[in-house]
């Protein structure tokens, strides 16, 4: 997902396209893919197939080495300045290109260039085991990186030119059109640092450049069309010893570019905020593979000690007599790459510090866009790019970011405090695990945020569908709306058995207690009467669901850490020895990683899987595959995976004297029947949609005083979610909480009501920013690092008084609704002859497949960006035909991350081309790009000592630091 940029899209004055643009987009990628294939891999492709499939396109790639790749093309709204971005998943051969729908669609082939360059390097990478190029060598200046290869960018930007090329020469476009791209590939060997921008007369300056680009072209050189060579030859000379055309179009563009530099300097021109980078040494290096386990414990200890020293600081304010005003963040995981460290972070460091796993499970390969959200170096935690990164190195990054401000190892819930304020009741854990007995009190300064994780797991048996009851609190809730509406009419009873039902669900009887006391009611009757079928429905499985979870409570009592939820075992509250058959309900993500970690954790043990079909997403995963080929063959396999649905848990009485479980399921591939038997059992059907607990009893305050409680979803300017939002309106006092992390893409039920479909449209909008073909979800550990960050940006910039910085809307914004493709695909198979240069490639392409027509508006030509917004580059000097032994030039300093200030956006218009100069309009390019591209973050200051090394140093801060 290593998105590039636009200075324009940066500036935020792409054009507002209609959302039917994105249908206009995604058919011009069909009619297009197969010239811009042939020309960016040349007599490596043989072949590009495409196809349509539930509204979306793909192509499948054949190599000359027989080896297939599928791309999926989509436009979707990208974050500002971005123009495309694309997952590479190299375990299941998917790769996922996403365009902005801004993009005018002109630019589109040249975009889909550069983003095919980049992917087919990864994937070649990827099939050798090795790690990307660090090092950019395309760039401007004299000095060179180390290592002589082109990085991921670097392969992007050749493929950009070997489009760049075939246009140029293509027999099929306009002379214009092709005079055009020659100014584009021109203009690029700036920013490309393969042409030398020193004038002549300065021959120090010239020279040094010249033999930068020349050792740079002999890297490129393999990779490059044989009509790319050409022009190169041509064009890769000092702006004096161009022909005259040549020259003009190129001194037009150099002159626009350095005006539009300018003026994004002008646009953005406030002080840069950079984020910390977690997952380094002090020297700026990435840990090696090799320490990452002691770092981790090293990072944990750190982390114990900074908590102490926070809570002893508020321990102190308190028994002064003052009481702690402060920011609130509640829960930690992937959202800390939004860490304020402004504010008081409350952290029992769950998930991801309990998780007895491998680690995530997806690859380096898959999340490589940590790198630009987290600011962290997956492959560096990593052997083979192909590998999962490991969980050492996600306690590292985690633990880094949460000492980057007051933290407490603990849990918190909001509660009303007697004048109304919203309070933070904090209870602090010891190493030991074990909570506080007296709780900690703060005041919340501003809007609290709540990041606390998944969502708690489903019982078996819940009923499921239009009418579903997915939990006992929810069944609760909606006979308590029941009985609420009997008091209404005077139905005697009413009242005096929803009071009694309220007190059950917050003291904890258990489901068994509250179904006895509601069938024993003689008010049952009344709760059925007068409703529709749809409600009277819902009302009967709320009953189902309370029998369901009694069943369960039951099961758990009889057979004590033999029948577990998902996440006991997610977080290592289990014994795996307990049992050496284990069931698992569930053949979703979590029930596989249960099934991982019970494997792992336990040589001896069986696995038995129960469920319907697994999702498609976990094939484009690292571990399912990896788990099959394991556990599932040879002689003695210890996982088997049935079919069934699955219902409220079974038990019986095993003939040495303990309760067991059973589950009846079909092998999907035989048909043959079997009974697992077992006497361990795990659920992990799916998620339920609460409150996040930190909010619970806040909620049951509110109402208790008459208050109301209402929700809205959150999205940036760019039309990213952000999470969603709560407003507790009590006593005429509003108090406003922000839901980030996994826990937002699960809206809580009883303020999102299912009925409104918005639950539904957060889904879609998720599979559609992140497909299935990613190996990847919206809730996942990546996501939430590039969500969080976002939502950073966003809180910043409104904090700075920007109204529109934070966007909250009733439901998913329309550009996120999948456009109707339902048209007839125009593209058809195309098979490229082999040939002995990219050209004679780009020439054998059937003309039943020929380029799209580019056409644009009037107002696209006046400004059409270049495509490439990479740091200008010094012109090189004229390569020679064939690469040279010459040895390369001293190596670039230590990498380091660098951040470029995000372009404001909607602030002024971009200076405008100066007609009727060839290549004018190519301003665009060579406008600074930075670094990664990551976003802005709030103000960050120094609170902290400099992180572990060897031994762990003392916490330096205190409250009030």
């Amino acid at each position: 997902m290593d998105g590039w940029t636009d200075p324009r899209a940066a500036m935020g004055t792409l054009p507002q396209y209609p959302h039917a643009h994105q249908d206009e987009l995604v058919s011009a990628a069909g009619r297009g893919m197969a010239p811009v294939a042939a020309a960016v891999l040349g007599d490596g492709l043989v072949s590009v197939d495409a196809d349509r499939t539930d509204g979306r396109q793909f192509f499948v790639l054949t190599d000359s080495r027989g080896g297939t790749a599928t791309v999926w093309v989509d436009a979707v709204p990208l974050v500002r300045g971005t123009l495309a971005d694309t997952a590479t998943n190299t375990t299941s051969q998917h790769y996922v290109i996403r365009v902005s729908d801004r993009l005018p669609t002109r630019m589109l082939h040249r975009v889909l260039a550069r983003e095919l360059g980049e992917l087919m390097a990864v994937r070649e990478r990827a099939a050798e085991g090795l790690a990307p190029v660090r090092e950019d060598s395309l760039r401007e200046g004299t000095e060179l990186p180390s290592e002589q290869a082109l990085s991921v960018a670097d392969r992007g930007r050749v493929g950009e030119l070997n489009w760049l090329a075939a246009r140029s020469s293509a027999p099929d476009v306009s002379p214009e059109q092709q005079a055009q791209a020659r100014a584009e590939f021109s203009a690029l060997l700036d920013p490309y640092g393969m042409r030398p921008t020193a004038a002549m007369s300065d021959e120090e300056a010239f020279r040094a450049q010249e033999r930068a680009a020349r050792a740079r072209y002999r890297v490129a050189f393999g990779s490059l069309s044989t009509e790319a060579v050409g022009l190169l030859d041509t064009l890769a000379h000092p702006i004096e010893a161009l022909p005259p055309a040549d020259a003009t179009a190129l001194r037009a563009a150099r002159d626009a570019a350095v005006r539009a530099e300018r003026q994004v300097e002008a646009f953005i021109g406030r002080r840069e905020i950079t984020m910390p980078m977690p997952g380094y040494d002090q020297n700026g290096l990435p840990l090696p593979r090799d320490q990452l386990e002691p770092a981790a414990e090293r990072w944990a200890q750190y982390r114990e000690q900074v908590s102490e020293r926070t809570v002893g600081a508020l321990e102190g304010q308190l028994a002064a007599g003052q009481f702690p005003l402060r920011k609130v963040v509640i829960g930690g995981g992937a959202s800390l790459t939004g860490r304020d460290p402004e504010a008081l972070l409350v952290d029992a460091a769950g998930r991801w510090h309990l998780d007895p796993g491998n680690g995530i499970v997806q690859s380096a390969d898959q999340d490589r866009d940590l790198a630009q959200w987290m600011g962290v170096d997956p492959y560096a935690a990593v052997e083979d790019p192909r590998h999962r990164v490991s969980i050492h190195a996600v306690r590292v990054w985690e633990d880094q970011l949460a000492t980057q401000g007051d933290v407490v190892n603990g849990r918190a819930r909001l509660r009303l405090g007697l004048g109304g304020e919203l309070l933070a009741e904090i209870r602090p854990s010891g190493p030991d695990g074990q909570e506080s007995d007296t709780p900690l009190w703060v005041a919340c300064d501003g809007t609290p945020s709540i990041a606390t994780g998944l969502t708690p797991d489903a019982v078996p048996g819940m009923p499921r569908g239009a009418t579903g009851v997915e939990s006992r609190s929810e069944a609760v809730r909606l006979i308590g709306d029941r009985l609420r509406e009997l008091e209404g009419q005077a139905v005697p009873g009413a009242r005096e058995l929803r009071a009694w039902l309220t007190l059950a669900e917050r003291g904890g009887a258990d489901a068994r207690t509250v179904l006895g006391a509601l069938e024993s009611s003689a008010l049952k009757d009344a709760l059925m009467d007068g409703l529709d079928e749809e409600t009277g429905a819902r009302m009967d499985n709320c009953f189902t669901a309370l029998d369901s979870t009694g069943k369960w409570e039951t099961a758990r009592e009889a057979a004590p850490g033999r029948a577990l939820l998902g996440d006991e075992v997610a977080e290592n509250r289990f014994d795996p020895r307990a049992a050496q058959h284990w069931i698992i309900a569930g053949s979703g993500g979590t029930g596989v990683a249960n099934a991982e970690i019970i494997l792992r954790e336990n040589p001896d043990a069986y696995v038995t899987i129960i469920g319907n079909a697994p999702p498609d997403a976990l094939r484009h995963q690292v571990q399912y595959p990896e788990m099959l080929e394991r556990y599932t063959t040879g002689e003695n396999p210890r996982l088997t995976i049935g079919r069934t649905e699955v219902g409220a848990v079974e038990t019986y009485q095993h003939e040495n004297g303990e309760t067991w479980f059973q589950a009846d399921y079909v092998i999907e591939a035989t048909g043959e029947r079997r009974t697992a038997r077992a006497a361990g059992y795990v659920c992990s059907l799916g998620r339920t949609n609460p409150l996040p607990p930190a909010l619970q009893v806040l909620a049951d305050e509110v109402r208790d005083r008459g208050g109301e409680i209402s929700g809205d979803l959150q999205f940036d300017r760019d039309d990213q979610y952000i999470g969603y939002g709560l407003t507790f309106a009590v006593d005429g006092r509003e108090h406003r909480v922000d839901v980030d992390g996994a826990a937002s893409w699960q809206l809580p039920r009883e303020i999102f009501a299912p009925k409104t479909g918005v639950q539904a449209a957060l889904n879609e909008m998720g599979q559609r920013g992140l497909p299935s073909e990613t190996g990847n979800a919206a809730p996942g550990f990546s996501p939430i690092a590039r969500q969080s960050a976002l939502r950073a940006r966003a809180v910043a910039e409104a904090a700075a008084g920007d109204p529109d910085a934070v966007r909250r809307l009733p439901t998913v914004p329309e550009r996120w609704q999948r456009p109707d493709l339902t048209r007839p695909s125009t593209v058809t198979s195309t098979a490229p002859a082999p040939a002995p240069a990219p050209v004679a490639m780009a020439a054998a392409a059937p003309t039943a497949v020929t380029p799209a027509v580019e056409t644009e508006t009037e107002t696209e030509t006046a400004a059409a960006p270049g495509t490439q917004a990479d740091t200008p580059a010094e012109p090189t000097a004229q390569p020679t035909a064939q690469p040279t032994s010459e040895p390369t030039a001293q190596p670039a300093p230590e990498a380091s991350a660098q951040h470029a200030p995000e372009a404001s956006a909607g602030r002024g218009a971009p200076a405008a081309p100066a007609p009727g100069i060839s290549g004018s309009h190519l301003w665009q390019m060579g406008v600074h790009r930075g670094g990664a591209g990551r976003p802005n973050a709030p103000d960050r200051q120094e609170q902290q000592p400099p992180p572990p090394g060897h031994e762990p140093p003392e916490p330096g801060v205190g409250l009030d630091d």
